[in-house]
């Protein structure tokens, strides 16, 4: 049996990539990260938290997601993430 077959189990490393889809409050959530960022300085104009793959799914590492989605995940609040789903990829 691998360490992942689709469940949480097994060692995660928060430097690993994961992948989602965000709703419209996930992506408020990093709108309004990206531009409090681009607002600290002009050399991050162009600064995004996320990658956008070929499907339309958004790729960060996994801190990063922590410190972007963290204050929006909250017990008995609609979940940033569509299906309340987020992939670690190996």
């Amino acid at each position: 049996m691998s360490y992942f077959d689709g469940f949480a189990q097994g060692p995660v490393n928060i430097n690993q990539k994961v992948k989602f889809k965000l709703t419209k409050r996930g992506q408020k959530a990093l709108d309004d990260h990206n531009t409090a960022v681009r607002a600290t300085s002009k050399m991050l104009a162009d600064y995004n938290a996320a990658d956008i793959d070929a499907d339309g799914m958004h790729v960060m590492q996994l801190h990063v997601a922590m410190r972007v989605f963290g204050t929006a995940t909250m017990l008995g609040m609609e979940s940033p993430f569509e299906n309340c789903v987020m992939t670690v990829l190996r």
